[in-house]
């Protein structure tokens, strides 16, 4: 098949999107087939890569993304190499982001899937970006061959705005090969050591787990917190570290590939405190094949990762104390620590391209 890709960011973002693109694409030439990545221009070097448009970053909902549109007579020159080429299929991620994916869908006209990546915060008030994203949903549900979504988080959002057909619900595709290797060659190291690894914004929950580590710190002085990220909330962080004496903590700036997997295969713990809008954990993934044991809030995007015996890893949202206490718990009973390291081993698995990706080609199969 010839699958055409299409994304509103830029692939030399660090984001889920981009991993499952770029982990995808690559799984699918390794099993014959031919793959073209449309995304607005960056300096990733991505095999397919066509960089088109350009974008803007906005921030809404208290993340940060971009919007991304391109002029007629790119979309018109990209559409007919694509033609050229032989496209035969068509994956918009999140397509209701303005406006690339939109553009190029409209105008390549082949068979076409879509996955909508985000989960909205619930609003008490009404919200016209909400109700916009909303909108577009029934949109491209009554215009695409199917729908996929990453979790249940997001699904409900399509079963509240009564939305048919239900999207299929599929995991992310990616790759964890380098984060198992990352983990067999891990160093140990003599005190407890927690990582966060993520963007720096209020919805992320940091925070939270900086109150918690204040009282993780009284008790256990020895232990280090590396916050590794940036973001518009660094500054209040980094002055909540100096007002509230906290101590054993440390912040670096968003490290690279092998620096990122080395970093998270060195701790003991993985923390991710998001507050909400996580359609699914693929930093909960990622941290599990190297070995590291993820604790994570319970959010309906991370529960769908952590099932089972993982469970036990959840916290309520924005609850200082319960973090710190599951954090505690794990450093008073290294037994426990090494059997849930074992069980994220194997959980890992699930989510690897290797286990994914066929359920994604055969969501191509069947478009075409």
């Amino acid at each position: 098949m010839k699958i055409v890709q299409i994304t509103p960011y830029a692939m030399n973002r660090p984001g889920g999107v981009q991993s499952h693109i770029r982990d995808l694409s690559a799984w699918l030439c390794d099993q014959g087939h031919e793959v073209r990545i449309v995304a607005p221009p960056g300096n990733a070097q991505i095999p397919g890569l066509m960089a088109l448009g350009k974008c803007r970053n906005v921030s809404i909902h208290g993340t940060r993304f971009e919007m991304a549109h391109a002029r007629r007579e790119e979309i018109r020159a990209c559409v007919e190499e694509l033609r050229d080429w032989g496209a035969e299929v068509a994956h918009l991620h999140t397509p209701w982001t303005p406006m690339l994916a939109w553009q190029v869908w409209r105008a390549l006209g082949v068979p076409s899937i879509g996955t909508f990546h985000a989960t909205l915060p619930k609003m008490s008030v009404f919200d016209p970006t909400a109700w916009y994203l909303r909108r577009s949903a029934h949109y491209f549900n009554k215009r695409l061959k199917a729908v996929v979504v990453p979790s249940d988080a997001p699904l409900a959002q399509w079963n509240a705005a009564k939305a048919k057909p239900q999207p299929s619900v599929m995991a992310p595709a990616i790759d964890l090969s380098d984060w198992r290797v990352a983990g067999q060659n891990a160093v140990e190291s003599d005190r407890l050591r927690v990582v966060y690894l993520g963007r720096l914004e209020e919805r992320k929950g940091v925070a939270v787990l900086l109150e918690a580590w204040k009282r993780v710190h009284d008790e256990r002085p020895e232990a280090e917190l590396i916050i590794a990220g940036s973001g518009p909330e660094e500054g209040l962080l980094r002055d909540q570290v100096k007002h509230s004496d906290i101590g054993g903590v440390s912040f670096q700036p968003p490290p690279k590939d092998d620096a990122a997997r080395e970093l998270v295969a060195s701790a003991d713990l993985l923390v991710a405190p998001a507050l909400y809008g996580e359609s699914f954990g693929l930093i909960l993934a990622e941290a599990m094949a190297a070995g590291t044991v993820p604790i994570a809030a319970a959010n309906a995007g991370f529960a769908s990762v952590l099932t089972g015996p993982g469970r036990e890893l959840l916290v309520t949202p924005g609850e200082s104390w319960g973090l710190c206490r599951k954090i505690l718990d794990f450093a008073e009973h290294p037994a426990k620590l090494e059997q849930m390291r074992r069980w994220a081993l194997s959980q890992a698995q699930r989510f690897d391209v290797r286990t994914v990706g066929p359920a994604y080609e055969t969501l191509y199969r069947d478009a075409i």
